[in-house]
């Protein structure tokens, strides 16, 4: 049986440098250490954080596919997917790129690797503002990509994986149809004067998902979704009715409410769905919230 995810449902459809030093902006800090974090008048928190630069680039850019760097490269004009990767048993301690260049430019989305953690995340649209009859916007939407666990043999390199590509790991069988991203869309536009800037917005709702994790082997009929028609006769009445399916996923299932979208598995790829019109900057800015303290 194939060991990959199922995505299903409400996900929306869409789609960033190898170590990305972590920043600190404001005043000091040290990263690990907790800082209160004060809104700037740019929107951003101070405090210690990992930066990432989203450029929008024409068709023809011939773009580095080399991973490293802070920096990742998606088309001025039109769609790109980029991918966030988080293993909980890597040892990455840094932002990593492993591919900076969206599908137009290298056939492959952009990837990012996150260290392990939870994070309140903002972005923000720069470079360039819209002239007038022009327009300079984003807009993307989250999606789970895949998400996978260790088996718990011995796999030799199991925290270097960044998909679940593998045989030997195991798939979950995600019940998204009744499940959703906290915030399904984010929309940005240039519109500052030259010496302004556009003001940096809290994102985190993008990656805090609810919904039923289930492993693939109980989606019985393999149809790639878990319906009734995998329960049976759950509660003995003689008929198999949605009843039967809430107490399937109560029994064999895990819920999740509001959740950090990568805590949901050791290995989750999770994904933006990235709609460019005219943006040629935006920066995303990642705060861990183990080492930072957010002021109220």
């Amino acid at each position: 049986m194939d060991k990959k995810i199922w995505i299903l449902g409400i996900c929306l459809v869409i789609t960033v440098g190898l170590i990305a030093q972590i920043a600190i902006a404001g005043k000091g800090g040290t990263p690990g250490k907790s800082d209160e974090v004060i809104e700037w008048s740019n929107g951003f928190p101070s405090g210690p954080h990992f930066n990432l630069n989203i450029h929008g680039k024409k068709q023809n850019y011939q773009c580095n596919s080399t991973p490293g760097g802070g920096s990742v490269f998606v088309p001025e004009y039109g769609l790109a997917e980029i991918q966030y990767i988080q293993n909980k048993k890597s040892s990455v301690t840094e932002l990593t790129v492993h591919d900076p260049c969206a599908e137009c430019f290298d056939g492959d989305p952009v990837k990012v690797q996150l260290p392990s953690g939870e994070y309140q995340v903002y972005a923000r649209i720069l470079a360039k503002p819209k002239k007038t009859g022009e327009e300079r916007s984003v807009i993307f939407y989250p999606k789970l990509i895949d998400a996978c666990n260790d088996n718990e043999t011995p796999i030799d390199g199991f925290g270097d994986f960044i998909n679940c590509s593998d045989e030997s790991l195991i798939g979950l069988g995600i019940i998204t149809k009744d499940g959703l991203f906290d915030k399904d869309s984010q929309y940005l536009e240039r519109i500052a004067p030259v010496r302004g800037n556009n003001k940096a917005v809290n994102i985190t709702g993008m990656f805090q998902w609810s919904g039923w994790v289930c492993n693939e082997t109980y989606d019985t009929d393999g149809d790639g979704e878990i319906t009734i028609n995998d329960t049976g006769d759950m509660n003995g009445d003689g008929n198999i009715t949605e009843v039967d399916l809430q107490l399937y996923l109560e029994t064999y299932c895990t819920l999740f409410e509001h959740e950090w979208i990568f805590n949901i598995a050791d290995l989750v790829v999770y994904g933006w769905d990235y709609n460019n019109t005219g943006s040629k900057l935006v920066q995303v800015r990642f705060y861990p919230i183990e080492t930072t303290e957010f002021g109220g």
